[in-house]
């Protein structure tokens, strides 16, 4: 009775870098894909934040005109340049202001008309304007100031703005500011989860907004109409409010 040889197939394994191979009798390969290791994500949290700080203006904006009547263009811009002559004194030798902070907006002779049902426009002269915006930093005297520009020939304020002239510096207060607020809110919704803050993955930076005081017209008309009327001028700037927005990422553990 012939004896039965078992044969003893030798399994090699051979493994490449996104498969497995194994041999066979014959020399025969069979492939398969390998399975790519399963990893825990990393848990994150994103958190929206806004720092706010509030500081004293350093630099007033003043828009004023001069302006003046005339039967006749030349007259009425002959006129105007006489009392502007004297705003500019006021400007420079009164209050030592620099040219370069007194830019000129606005110049101009335009006529001026009436309008009657019987004859329709009438013209009745003509009106010079010589409109500028004066920078100034000593904030305490800005009423002393609108008070003797008044006095010299300036008949119209058009507005004052109140601003500061340290926005940088301002404004990396207020991103710290925000950051701090992000850790916060970060570290209250982590707790919650029961979990922890690891890290920052990501920031992203928003809007950083600077909020100027503005006495626009009505405000500044009832100013010089106290002012032509023999009051004293008193100036409340209020505070700038200087605002950063942050969105921050967090890796929690």
């Amino acid at each position: 009775m012939g004896r039965h040889h078992l044969k003893v197939l030798v399994v090699a394994a051979a493994v490449v870098i996104g498969s497995v191979g194994l041999v066979r009798g014959g020399g025969d390969i069979v492939s398969a894909q390998s399975v790519p290791a399963v990893t825990s994500a990393a848990y994150t949290i994103t958190v929206g934040a806004t720092g706010t700080i509030k500081v004293e203006p350093d630099v007033a904006y003043l828009s004023l005109a001069v302006e003046s009547q005339g039967s006749k263009a030349l007259e009425a811009q002959q006129a105007n340049a006489d009392k502007f002559a004297a705003v500019e004194k006021t400007l420079y030798e009164k209050f030592s202001i620099d040219k370069k902070d007194v830019k000129t907006t606005g110049f101009g002779v335009q006529p001026d008309y009436d309008y009657t049902e019987k004859e329709g426009r009438v013209l009745k002269g003509y009106v010079a304007v010589h409109s500028v915006q004066v920078t100034y930093r000593k904030i305490t005297e800005i009423g002393k100031l609108l008070d003797a520009l008044t006095a010299s020939g300036a008949n119209r304020l058009d507005g004052v703005q109140f601003g500061t002239e340290k926005n940088d510096q301002y404004e990396l207060e207020a991103l710290k500011k925000a950051m701090a607020n992000a850790s916060k809110k970060a570290n209250v919704l982590a707790a919650s989860s029961n979990r922890k803050l690891k890290g920052v993955l990501n920031v992203v930076q928003g809007d950083v907004s600077n909020i100027p005081i503005v006495y626009g017209m009505e405000a500044a008309k009832a100013q010089m109409s106290d002012m032509l009327g023999g009051s004293s001028t008193s100036v409340q700037t209020g505070q700038i409010e200087i605002r950063a927005n942050v969105t921050v990422q967090y890796e929690m553990k």
